[in-house]
């Protein structure tokens, strides 16, 4: 018993850190995108380089690229096929077989290229590297096939396929979150700026707002829930310990000499 509640306790201490973590994180990206004002996009060339700039418009793309799945044209998207496939192994000295699943990326591919967001003022220039880009899931599906024979040792047996992609499309209302280079184009924040973000999303900025209110107050319940089960696991294990150790009868005297009746 003592052994598994210190591996729970070793378990849930590390993840209360991380959800505490993420966390923070939402809530700094929340009040960092409420406290930032919205920029209109002609204006956004003439601010000084390393202005933090809030701009929303709509996607304009002169050199789009194609999607990888969706043969659709986008300004940037994250394409991916996955294999999962089964194996034969063998036990110790090959008296036993056994059938093992896994799975193995086939494809991972992400392209971006510069673009521009468009307002009623005129238009700003966007160069995405190094963004956190939020796009619209063009693709998922998944393929199965029927195994042909069965699983042989040194060969394996395709499952099926699953095929993802994400994409910005052209011509949709985005939201931008990012610095001013000396060039006037919003892109990445300088290495280690922690005060600073550059986020590409499809949503507006009330939706994503709302979106991390909401997993930060989950990721905060389930951050203290975590915190609290490796606390009474860790104290149950230690205490169960010491009580063993007290039932422990102290060793006899031997007697020498004497006689036992």
């Amino acid at each position: 018993m003592v052994p598994w509640l210190v591996l729970l306790g070793v378990v849930l201490a590390p993840s209360a850190a991380a959800l505490f973590w993420g966390w923070r994180v939402s809530m700094r990206d929340m009040s960092l995108m409420r406290a930032t004002e919205t920029t209109p996009a002609g204006e956004v060339a003439a601010l000084p380089a390393g202005s933090l700039v809030e701009v929303k418009g709509r996607l304009r793309c002169e050199a789009p690229v194609t999607g990888d799945l969706s043969n659709q044209r986008c300004a940037h998207f994250v394409a991916s096929i996955e294999r999962d496939y089964e194996i034969l192994e063998y036990g110790p000295g090959c008296k036993s077989s056994y059938r093992v699943k896994r799975t193995a990326g086939e494809i991972a591919n992400t392209i971006s290229v510069p673009f521009e967001i468009e307002d009623a003022s005129g238009r700003a220039a966007v160069d995405p590297d190094g963004a956190v880009i939020e796009g619209i899931e063009a693709v998922n599906r998944c393929e199965r096939y029927a195994a042909e024979s069965p699983a042989i040792a040194g060969a394996d047996v395709t499952l099926a396929r699953r095929y993802k992609e994400t994409h910005v499309p052209l011509d949709i209302e985005i939201y931008v979150l990012g610095v001013v280079g000396r060039e006037g184009r919003i892109g990445a924040p300088e290495p280690g700026d922690k005060d600073q973000r550059f986020l590409i999303s499809i949503n507006t900025e009330e939706a994503r707002s709302a979106e991390l209110g909401g997993k930060g107050k989950w990721m905060l319940g389930l951050g203290v829930a975590c915190l609290i089960g490796a606390a009474i696991s860790l104290t149950s294990a230690a205490w169960l310990t010491l009580s063993n150790l007290r039932q422990i009868d102290p060793p006899q005297e031997v007697l020498q000499g004497g006689t036992v009746w």
